[in-house]
């Protein structure tokens, strides 16, 4: 997959700084209280990208108390097994 979709260098600065704020807080460097926030798995990506820009304004607007950092997985696999249609055998 990071054949296909490359990590660009924007990228990869936003989740190295955000790794290092959360360090700052955790150590207690940083006062803010961090939050971490989902959706738990992300199965609609438009819905996604606009929860994602939606927290984005809010992260900005809360930025002197709270560090929000938005965790995802996606194609997670729950505990009861393949969750998604696409996740099924039978689907495929």
């Amino acid at each position: 997959m990071q054949d296909e979709l490359p990590l660009s260098e924007a990228a990869a600065e936003t989740t190295a700084a955000a790794r290092r704020e959360v360090a700052a807080v955790l150590s207690g460097d940083d006062a803010r209280l961090l939050v971490i926030v989902g959706p738990c798995s992300i199965h609609d990506p438009a819905a996604a990208l606009d929860y994602a820009a939606q927290l984005k304004e809010l992260r900005a607007e809360l930025a002197d108390d709270l560090l929000i950092v938005m965790r995802v997985y996606f194609e997670k696999r729950h505990d009861r097994g393949l969750e998604r249609p696409d996740q099924r055998p039978a689907s495929r």
